[in-house]
């Protein structure tokens, strides 16, 4: 109920110049360019305003922060995501989700496909970035709060506020161009297998990597400055300024790819 689509693709006749450029890597028409860059930096935007993206945000933030503090369970309920502490990255991972879906019922008509993408773009830079820290065997509950913890270094936030908006990006377009694959596949279409499929799929990680890459110093300055230097208790509003100025950032830079094709 009151739920908002991202809606139409703006010029759908270029779909099959997107996935033939992503495919073969080929030289793409200004046009072209012109549509993926603004429907990645419009749907940044966007999200802004959706309250799920601005929690998702948020909690990367104050999360490792929580599993830092000396009692990890309190601070895991302060932030809402219950009191008892993740013995697995998976309980961590539906602790994370359940708390933005509750942000996505309180809503209502304020929840967006981009809050939902937002939810699956954090919970998977998120356990990714924990994962990454965790041994090969036999994991257990102080490995998760230690692999969590060790994400509050502004170092290691910078890779997961990195790969947060990479990761919105890509949804996006997916969200616009997949919709509409199975008119491309084919003998005589513009992919011809599903191998094609999975170059267009890399080509498109790889385009939203490279354009939220500036995202990393940013974002890595930003926690020092805020959190380390000024001692700061970041707050959503906060979150929402960071990721403002990052949609910013990332803006400037998909312009900067638009202009070298």
């Amino acid at each position: 109920m009151g739920h908002q689509r991202l809606g139409k693709l703006p010029t759908h006749r270029y779909l099959p110049d997107i996935v033939r450029y992503l495919v073969t890597g080929g030289a793409p028409t200004e046009p072209l360019v012109e549509q993926v860059t603004e429907v990645s930096r419009d749907a940044l935007k966007r999200a802004l305003r959706d309250p799920v993206f601005v929690e998702a945000l948020w909690l990367l933030i104050r999360l490792p922060q929580a599993a830092a503090s000396k009692d990890f369970g309190a601070a895991l309920a302060e932030i809402g995501l219950g009191a008892r502490p993740p013995t697995s990255v998976t309980e961590l991972m539906v602790a994370y989700n359940n708390a933005l879906e509750r942000v996505q019922r309180r809503a209502h008509a304020g929840a967006t496909d981009l809050g939902d993408i937002a939810r699956q773009a954090g919970a998977a830079a998120l356990a990714e970035a924990v994962e990454a820290g965790m041994p090969m065997w036999s994991p257990n509950a102080a490995d998760v709060q230690a692999s969590v913890a060790a994400l509050r270094s502004p170092e290691k936030f910078g890779a997961l506020a990195h790969h947060f908006h990479a990761n919105i990006v890509e949804r996006v377009i997916h969200y616009y161009v997949d919709r509409n694959l199975h008119k491309l596949v084919g003998a005589d279409r513009v992919a011809r297998s599903v191998h094609d499929l999975a170059t267009y799929n890399s080509a498109i990680r790889r385009h939203c990597i490279e354009a939220a890459l500036i995202m990393r110093a940013f974002a890595k300055d930003w926690l020092g400055k805020n959190q380390y230097r000024d001692g700061k208790d970041i707050s959503r509003d906060d979150a929402r300024r960071f990721s403002a100025f990052a949609v910013e950032k990332i803006g400037n830079e998909l312009n900067t790819r638009q202009g070298s094709k």
